[in-house]
């Protein structure tokens, strides 16, 4: 935070240092893009948006679509926000989860389309019956439903050379699977 330094060496003059940050060095002429300017009480505004989720069908076969108004801080990547919602699991009695609610969003990213999501490995146990494809396109088609997303990299504390439930490996980019879609 910057401080504006007041010296007083006597009674007759008074001079002012430049204005400095915290390492000491002077901040210099200041513009109006460097205030913040908050008509309410909180910094982080919140916003609504209806997102395209997509969770299982009873059989743990295939894919339902589900549409869910959420209320979200504006400070936050939607990206992030589908895959929050995807562990809380649905609202509804008609789908089912598809990802283990203890596991852990250590990062979600996106760079030049492709949205890198990077799970910690409790994702990796999957407590509901629901077969390995309907898990990850759970994930990769709700977040393809975003505009800025055509493909999807998922990793696990980082890594990619990972294997999903012994047959699917985090290796590649995964696009949408209309396929799986009920």
């Amino acid at each position: 935070m910057a401080a504006l330094k007041m010296r007083c060496p006597d009674s007759h003059s008074m001079y002012l240092d430049p204005l400095t940050d915290l390492a000491g060095k002077p901040v210099g002429v200041m513009t109006a893009d460097m205030f913040i300017d908050n008509q309410g009480s909180e910094i982080n505004a919140y916003e609504q948006a209806n997102i395209k989720l997509y969770f299982a069908n009873e059989e743990g076969n295939a894919l339902i679509e589900v549409n869910r108004l959420v209320i979200y801080n504006s400070n936050i990547a939607m990206e992030r926000v589908v895959v929050d919602q995807l562990i809380a699991g649905p609202s509804n009695t008609e789908s089912y989860p598809t990802i283990n609610p203890a596991a852990k969003i250590n990062s979600v990213t996106i760079t030049d389309g492709t949205c890198y999501v990077n799970l910690d490995s409790t994702f990796l146990t999957q407590p509901y019956n629901v077969t390995p494809e309907v898990t990850i396109y759970s994930i990769v088609n709700s977040l393809a439903e975003l505009s800025n997303v055509n493909k999807v990299q998922i990793m696990i504390d980082g890594e990619t050379a990972v294997q999903y439930r012994e047959n699917i490996s985090f290796e590649n980019t995964f696009t949408r699977n209309l396929d799986l879609i009920e």
